[in-house]
């Protein structure tokens, strides 16, 4: 899969930024664009995916997005749990909220974007799932390019004994178009399972995928327990 990816924006929470994305040029969270009363009823999880997917659309005015997330927004959906396990009613708007695909009817709704929008989950590779569908449909001519976001919050309590890479409260977008003869692009491959060889981090793999596309080294391993991938730069 060859491509090219403009306008990247991460957005990590300021109490976990770590010495891997020490590099990065991490944006400040600005919801400006937002009306106070619709952004006073942002969760954390909500806040920072319309961020960075405001922040990547840039100057596009319609533009197709493709949003992954592995968990969701599990925060407010624990707390909707809760809610039933005491007894209690659910408000009608945390739960229209907490549904998977609530960022992109928001970003859609404020941005006036009108463009198809696809919601995502597929497990650690979510990301990379998203890519793939983008790519697919940019490649078949449905799309000249799409936006790809991605957002995870760091689990709640309950759940963190079944976790399994580091909990990371995070955002990225980036839009992403085909390769152009003649112009630096990415390429992005995944290895067989005889050639896995599981990297040392335990990142997940939108935060390693997020590093590798900022420094554009020659070639960069994004791996986890289950799959890698290998993205390489082609470039100047």
């Amino acid at each position: 899969m060859k491509f090219v990816v403009d306008n990247l924006c991460l957005w990590v929470a300021p109490e976990q930024q770590i010495a891997e994305l020490s590099h990065l040029n991490l944006a400040d969270l600005d919801l400006s664009w937002v009306a106070p009363m619709q952004r006073r009823r942002l969760s954390p999880f909500m806040k920072m995916a319309l961020h960075t997917m405001h922040q990547a659309q840039g100057e596009y005015q319609q533009l197709a997005v493709n949003f992954s997330s592995r968990h969701g927004d599990l925060p407010k959906t624990a707390q909707l749990l809760h809610s039933l396990v005491e007894q209690e009613p659910l408000s009608p708007t945390a739960f229209g909220l907490s549904v998977h695909n609530a960022a992109t009817g928001l970003f859609s709704i404020i941005a006036k974007n009108k463009a198809p929008m696809n919601a995502i989950a597929g497990g650690q590779d979510s990301i990379i799932s998203a890519m793939i569908d983008g790519f697919a449909r940019v490649y078949s001519g449905g799309e000249q390019q799409i936006l790809i976001a991605h957002a995870e919050s760091v689990l709640p309590d309950e759940y963190l004994p079944f976790s399994d890479e580091q909990q990371i409260a995070h955002s990225v977008s980036f839009v992403l178009s085909t390769a152009q003869t003649g112009k630096p692009y990415f390429e992005l491959t995944k290895l067989p399972e005889s050639e896995h060889t599981q990297s040392d981090s335990c990142l997940p793999l939108s935060l390693q995928l997020a590093a590798a596309l900022t420094s554009k080294g020659s070639q960069s391993l994004l791996s986890h327990q289950q799959s890698a991938w290998m993205l390489q730069y082609h470039g100047d």
